[in-house]
């Protein structure tokens, strides 16, 4: 029989699943915009430390020198105003009726945006969610496409994200980077 360090495990503690990728705009209000089908991949607090000690010194200062949020996607659906949501600014978009186009190359900034992850969970008939918020983050990189072959037993494409989120200093100091709310 094994022996289990803790007797039990609170099940509504648990995040199971997935989550809905959403963007917003910068601005308090923004209406977010569904990224589509995708998984989110992982996502983490990075942080680069600092020490400062003097030759006669026994213990150094530490502190954080640098902080992200970086969120590690793939979306399977193309949509090109979604995607030019996204972009901050590398792309465009122009959606007819029967047609979107979208088209990128010679813009020279990047736009932040807002991210919002949220995962939804039915607890004893009540819905529970965890929402992810990055309050300023940029692509990493520009469109990458994943192609497939025909004949591959799931031939969808996979459009490979990674976004950096970074301080937002219009934001008090120990709450610029993320949220992670939670309802109980």
């Amino acid at each position: 029989m094994p022996l289990y360090q803790n007797t039990s495990v609170n099940t509504a503690n648990l995040i199971i699943g997935n989550y809905k990728i959403e963007v917003a705009a910068t601005t308090v209000g923004s209406v977010y915009t569904n990224l589509g089908a995708g998984m989110v991949n992982s996502f983490g607090h990075n942080i680069t430390k600092y020490d400062v000690q003097a030759g006669n010194a026994p213990d150094p200062i530490e502190g954080i020198a640098e902080e992200t949020f970086t969120i590690d996607m793939e979306l399977i659906e193309y949509d090109g105003s979604v995607l030019s949501a996204i972009s901050g600014g590398m792309t465009t978009t122009v959606t007819a009726t029967a047609l979107s186009t979208l088209t990128g190359g010679g813009n020279t900034t990047l736009t932040t945006k807002i991210f919002r992850l949220t995962n939804t969970r039915l607890i004893s008939g009540a819905t529970k969610t965890t929402i992810i918020t990055v309050f300023k983050a940029t692509l990493d990189n520009g469109l990458q496409f994943t192609a497939k072959s025909d004949n591959d037993t799931d031939p969808i494409n996979v459009l490979a994200i990674t976004i950096t989120g970074k301080l937002d200093s219009t934001l008090t100091a120990g709450s610029q980077l993320f949220s992670i709310v939670k309802t109980i």
